[in-house]
């Protein structure tokens, strides 16, 4: 199950689902600048949520290998992750002029806390279980040595 959970969340379908979605918002958002100006504005935020969703796993991935022990790789990962997404796109919206950044991000702001905290303990359970499936490199010596002698 939580694999298939980690797949979609890998995967261009659902980077591109979200991003309409948060495209098509945003234009509604700030429809009161005028239709070119919401159109121009959907259509970046289209881009940056298609592109942060599909690099934000990547970075979510280094940002957990940094770290020898797996919390703090998945506290890196989040942190990070969040850092990341938000200063690009407060960043760009204020670049392209956007009149209502704050009603423009305000809804995607749980759904990005819960991938960024899901993703990171998906990272964390598989670097878990990971470990528990690999024998201690004692083991293996104490295991080896008879066959040896």
């Amino acid at each position: 199950m939580f694999d298939r959970l980690r797949r979609l969340m890998d995967s261009v379908f659902g980077a591109v689902l979200g991003g309409a979605c948060y495209g098509s918002w945003a234009t509604f958002a700030n429809w009161s600048a005028g239709a070119p100006h919401a159109l121009r504005i959907g259509v970046t935020h289209f881009a940056m949520s298609t592109g942060l969703t599909l690099s934000g796993v990547m970075i979510m991935n280094r940002l957990f290998a940094l770290s020898r022990a797996p919390r703090l790789g998945a506290a890196l990962a989040f942190g990070g992750s969040m850092a990341f997404t938000y200063a690009l796109l407060i960043g760009v919206h204020a670049l392209i002029g956007t009149p209502h950044i704050l009603l423009t991000l305000a809804p995607g702001f749980v759904p990005t806390l819960s991938f960024c905290t899901l993703y990171s303990l998906l990272l964390l359970r598989e670097a878990r279980t990971g470990q528990q499936a690999a024998p201690a490199s004692d083991e293996i010596d104490d295991e080896a040595a008879p066959v040896v002698r």
